[in-house]
């Protein structure tokens, strides 16, 4: 059992790819080889996606948008005993394209870092702090206990199924992002009589300007509970109005 991951294949090496491939994977698995799939990386850990989906573990680290392109072209090539784990910050929809895309014998594991390089360095290094979502969603028990345990050794492991993840996200971090962006296009900056809420607020803009507007966009067009908390949004921001205006 201490061999099933040996090697470790990571498809895309973005701001967050580079960051879990660097200083995440590297703790949770020391003795794993890392290869990297990507058009920016120069080191000699670049492969072709052909090597990356003979790996042990295979993390595309990609858009939203773009996993069942990722998906296709990894099916073609993928070994007979690789484990797929996705790591979106959506879940049902990933969740249904890797069991359409991947072949049946292909174990996969859905799971999402709640957390990025700025969270990291928030929480000083302390990877214990860091919340990791997993859901077994095709693996038998043995090996995903494995692979759960690997995280859980240093992250903060939440088990929790793709729908109720959605649910949760669509209600804290799609919101969260949603407030952060409204409050970016206000242009407002921190001054010398900032309380201490005001003084939070600017700590969640920085937080949340770090990320990219193409995560937000997919946020709300992957999960499929995000188009109603914004309904919900629109209706008490006009409620709060109409009753300052009134």
């Amino acid at each position: 059992m201490n061999n099933i991951i040996v090697t470790i294949g990571v498809i895309g090496y973005g701001r967050f790819g580079s960051f879990y491939a660097d200083h995440i994977l590297p703790n949770i698995f020391p003795n794993a080889k890392i290869l990297i799939a990507s058009k920016s990386l120069k080191d000699a850990r670049l492969s072709s996606i052909e090597q990356i989906a003979q790996c042990d573990l295979i993390i595309p680290a990609v858009p939203i948008r773009t996993m069942p392109e990722v998906l296709k072209k990894i099916a073609q090539y993928i070994g007979p005993n690789s484990i797929v784990m996705d790591v979106c910050s959506v879940k049902s929809m990933p969740a249904a394209w890797m069991r359409e895309f991947l072949p049946e014998h292909t174990p996969i594991i859905s799971s999402h870092p709640m957390f990025g390089l700025s969270s990291y360095i928030n929480v000083q290094k302390d990877m214990s702090q860091l919340p990791l979502v997993m859901h077994p969603e095709r693996i038998d028990q043995s090996t995903y206990q494995f692979i759960r345990d690997a995280f859980a050794s240093h992250l903060h492991v939440i088990e929790m199924s793709p729908e109720e993840h959605d649910k949760k996200a669509a209600q804290f971090q799609f919101l969260s992002h949603l407030l952060g962006g409204v409050l970016h296009q206000l242009d407002i900056s921190r001054s010398e009589i900032d309380t201490q809420s005001g003084s939070r607020m600017f700590d969640m803009m920085d937080l949340l300007n770090s990320d990219s507007m193409e995560l937000f966009e997919d946020m709300y067009t992957y999960n499929p509970y995000a188009k109603k908390e914004l309904k919900k949004f629109d209706t008490s921001y006009v409620s709060i109005k109409n009753h300052l205006t009134s």
